[in-house]
């Protein structure tokens, strides 16, 4: 996880200057409670973010940015990364809504071995220490609530739940919810 996290943010350091030049770009750091609901897995994530300018298109598509996300467990547990949409809507001249939805990629637990006998340890192991996700392919949507502190300083609380929604697989399906806060930087504006 160390190295991953490592990678990202030299991937990052490496990006920004280009981005600077790219008006609307936003990078965000953040940190999240880690599976609230079920509350299997421990440990904070530590996350590493991008989004792009608005994609543009039809009004009626609200003209959504692009995503990529990142999201590392400080324990050793389940990570994820990926990318989608998200829609912006102004509650205020500083206060907005963010909607978002994509796919992400996990390393965590998708089931229990089937043919382990009930008593084996490491069903046991798995069982009550990790979220077993059914698929390594999920939905990833959020909700946040961003506050532009200065022209281009924006710090936000949000909620993220991936799943697979017994669309992109069938059966188990614990899914993840993650509540944290981030600070975003956006360029060009």
């Amino acid at each position: 996880m160390i190295r991953t996290l490592t990678a990202c943010a030299a991937a990052l350091a490496f990006v920004a200057p280009a981005l600077a030049d790219d008006e609307g770009w936003e990078i965000r750091v953040g940190v999240t409670a880690h599976d609230l609901a079920e509350h299997v897995e421990d440990g904070p994530n530590l996350t590493l973010g991008a989004a792009t300018p608005s994609l543009g298109g039809p009004d009626w598509f609200f003209n959504p940015r692009a995503y990529v996300y990142g999201s590392f467990n400080t324990q050793g547990l389940t990570n994820f990364g990926g990318a989608g949409l998200e829609w912006d809507a102004d509650l205020s001249d500083r206060l907005s809504l963010n909607l978002g939805l994509g796919l992400v990629y996990h390393d965590g637990v998708n089931d229990i071995d089937p043919n382990s006998p009930p008593s084996d340890p490491n069903r046991i192991r798995l069982a009550t220490t990790r979220a077993l996700l059914g698929n390594n392919i999920l939905f990833h949507t959020t909700l946040a609530l961003d506050y532009e502190v200065a022209e281009n300083l924006v710090v936000g609380a949000y909620y993220e739940h991936i799943s697979h929604g017994q669309i992109l697989a069938t059966g188990r399906n614990q899914a993840l919810d993650n509540v944290g806060v981030r600070v975003g930087w956006r360029f060009g504006r």
